[in-house]
């Protein structure tokens, strides 16, 4: 088998040998546990004691039974129901295309009447007017308050009266 090998060449081994080892990365190699952890543990102990109790299970200790087959016969509604099913499918596989008429398509694009065109024109005049209105226009006005109440004389004359 040593004639088989290739032997590395000279000039491989020289590289090798004149390598700048300082340029090399330090390297820490990761050793793998190879015991199983506790889990799998328990987890195996749990299946082998499942495994020897199903192996160990004595048959003779269960009761003989019989089995009894029962067979449901559909009811009459059924049978009736599954019929008409069937025959729709049959007739729809056989449906002859032959016996339609041709109908044609009439597409009808329904424009509004000159009435509602007028309308949507003054709807939008009226709201590009107040969307445009300017305040500036607007006249200052002073606000006079009114008091609705009565006087002291007209209260004392009320009281006179009564």
């Amino acid at each position: 088998m040593a004639d088989t090998q290739t032997k590395p060449s000279k000039q491989l081994l020289a590289e090798i040998g004149s390598a700048d080892t300082n340029k090399m990365k330090h390297v820490t190699p990761a050793e793998k546990d190879s015991l199983p952890s506790k889990e799998v543990i328990a987890q195996e102990k749990t299946e082998t004691e499942l495994r020897d109790r199903i192996n160990s299970f004595e048959k003779s200790n269960l009761k003989e039974t019989t089995t009894q087959e029962k067979v449901v016969l559909p009811s009459g509604d059924d049978v009736k129901k599954e019929k008409t099913e069937v025959e729709l499918r049959k007739s729809i596989g056989e449906f002859d295309k032959n016996g339609l008429k041709k109908a044609t398509v009439d597409e009808k694009n329904p424009l509004p009447s000159p009435d509602d065109i007028q309308a949507e024109k003054k709807e939008e005049e009226f709201k590009q007017s107040i969307e445009g209105f300017k305040r500036q226009s607007l006249k200052k006005a002073d606000t006079q308050e009114k008091n609705p109440l009565p006087t002291k004389e007209t209260i004392q004359q009320e009281k006179a009266a009564n």
